[in-house]
């Protein structure tokens, strides 16, 4: 099964990737200073500043790209760009390869700068192909400013950092005293340095209108609870215990649920998250046999298997948007602590008229309470609804290698999400 599984899943990725159209948004191109046009692009949830877009003006029409020597700028999802002659800190960062002059080593570049800010005095953000971030800063219609950051290795073979960019920032908002409270707390970062532009509209800024600011998306976390069927399998293999590695043990229809936390990536269009599940799930299984003497005369065994496990369940899970719907697919692990457990082997005896002997013992002498297992299922939601099939592969409870346990789980699932931000 776990075969098909996988058969099935690649067909479906290579399908959706394959055939399914590109996630053209709306949004524009700036051509020239007075030449917006607006149309379609495929937005990407760049990492990185982009060199290059593809646009077009109606849906169903031909995609044209478009790079630095095409226009002057473009917005889509709520991110705008600009182009920008801008100087660059190229300066290595990593310990081994610091340079040793305290002057960081710039170089002039034309990229796409995302406005951070755009009011009078603006802020914009470069994170370039080697994933080095840039910070600017705009006044009015003046020249771009590089906020640097940079360290070197001194003379002593210490680390420097030298944070040039604090005293910019005080000189750069010195009409609005005392702004940065602590400069030695203010961190070389997008998020950090938009706040200080967000308190300067706030407190300092004699503009009326309002003033575009842009946030980076923060994961969105989603809590709900899930609930459904298991049906569970037991098997044994080894050279030893030949009544459980021949022995069918029958399928084990239980309930199962828990709650479930899922955070979802915001770069990855919300595609991706990783889901986390707190569940409870169990099984009891068992196997017997007789062997008669005669009529009165007889030996039956019965080995019954029984588990109720608190387990953790993470999965890397990756959406499909199909109208209205959303197809999933999602795959990772299972920790699992047994809180119930049942390990009995039942023999009862008789022998002419006297009376049944019934004697009960271990089945296998110090059963593991952990189980690790492999969990893989596709489901689809509507809302905040959602419908799942897993297939679980578990290591069971033996821990002989001479025996070792499997524990294969089917499971039907209804999900319910109540929570999100």
């Amino acid at each position: 099964m776990y075969s098909k599984f996988a058969v099935f899943t690649f067909l479906l990725l290579s399908f959706h990737f394959s055939k399914a159209q590109k996630p053209f948004e709306p949004g524009y191109i700036v051509i020239a200073p007075n030449d917006t046009v607006r149309g379609y692009i495929d937005y990407k949830s760049w990492s990185r500043n982009p060199e290059t877009i593809n646009f077009k003006a109606l849906i169903g029409e031909k995609t044209e790209t478009y790079g630095l020597s095409d226009m002057e700028g473009f917005g889509v999802h709520g991110e705008n760009y600009v182009k920008a002659h801008v100087d660059v800190n190229i300066s290595a960062t990593e310990i081994d390869n610091l340079a040793s002059s305290p002057v960081p080593e710039v170089v002039k570049t034309v990229a796409f700068l995302l406005v951070v800010n755009n009011g009078p005095k603006g802020l914009f953000y470069l994170k370039d192909k080697d994933g080095k971030v840039q910070l600017y800063i705009r006044d009015k219609d003046g020249p771009y400013q590089l906020l640097i950051n940079h360290r070197y290795l001194a003379a002593n073979g210490q680390v420097v950092n030298v944070t040039y960019y604090r005293e910019q920032l005080k000189n750069f908002f010195a009409d609005c005293p005392g702004l940065i409270a602590d400069q030695r707390m203010l961190p070389y970062s997008q998020q950090s340095i938009g706040k200080v532009f967000d308190r300067f509209y706030e407190k300092c800024s004699s503009q009326k209108a309002p003033v575009a600011s842009y946030k980076p998306s923060s994961s969105l976390i989603q809590v709900g609870v899930v609930a459904g069927l298991s049906s569970s399998k037991l098997s044994f293999e080894g050279p030893v215990e030949p009544e459980l590695v021949n022995g069918d043990f029958p399928l084990s229809n239980r309930v199962s649920g828990g709650v479930f936390l899922n955070f979802v990536f915001p770069r990855l269009k919300q595609r991706a998250s990783l889901y986390n599940e707190l569940a409870f799930t169990s099984y009891k299984s068992s196997i017997g046999s007789q062997t008669t003497y005669s009529d009165n005369s007889y030996s039956k065994v019965s080995t019954t298997f029984g588990f109720g496990y608190i387990k953790l369940i993470n999965m890397i899970r990756y959406q499909i948007p199909v109208g209205g719907f959303k197809l999933f697919l999602n795959g990772g692990v299972t920790n699992g602590h047994a809180i119930s457990v049942t390990n009995e082997r039942m023999t009862e005896d008789r022998f002419q008229n006297s009376n049944p002997i019934v004697t009960r013992r271990e089945v296998i002498e110090k059963a593991k309470k952990y189980e690790f297992g492999f969990i893989y299922g596709v489901g689809v939601s509507y809302k905040k609804f959602g419908l799942e099939v897993r297939q679980e592969i578990s290591e069971g409870m033996s821990r002989y290698y001479k025996l070792t346990s499997n524990v294969k789980r089917n499971y039907f699932l209804l999900s319910y999400r109540f929570l999100e931000k």
